[in-house]
């Protein structure tokens, strides 16, 4: 983990051990969450920082979730992805990595894989 990442204090802290809200961050290199807003129990509207040297595009995305439950479905809405001609609109799902998964399935080769 880098050293910078520990001395930052989180935008959000649990109010109790029952608290599910997930706790979003993106202070790392190439992260890009600019905003999380909870708008429902298991719903958050997303806001991506526009990507380099443009001022109205956002093509990717990339952040790290914490407190996040087994078996429970989570919907993230990303309000700023704009690009009209894009995958996503053919069916293809967002890569994600599962620190757990890795290690619970090392040697299987798990990392990132399509899912959502």
């Amino acid at each position: 983990m880098n050293r910078y990442y520990t001395k930052l204090k989180p935008y959000y802290t649990k109010e109790s051990d029952d608290d599910q809200t997930l706790i979003f961050e993106s202070r790392f290199e190439s992260g890009n969450l600019r905003r999380a807003v909870k708008i429902a129990d298991h719903e958050y509207n997303l806001i991506l920082k526009y990507d380099h040297n443009t001022t109205t595009y956002t093509q990717w995305y990339y952040f790290r979730i914490h407190n996040a439950r087994k078996h429970q479905t989570y919907k993230f809405n990303i309000v700023n992805l704009v690009k009209p001609e894009s995958s996503y609109n053919q069916g293809m799902k967002p890569l994600v990595y599962s620190r757990k998964e890795a290690e619970t399935n090392e040697g299987q080769g798990i990392g990132w894989y399509r899912d959502g």
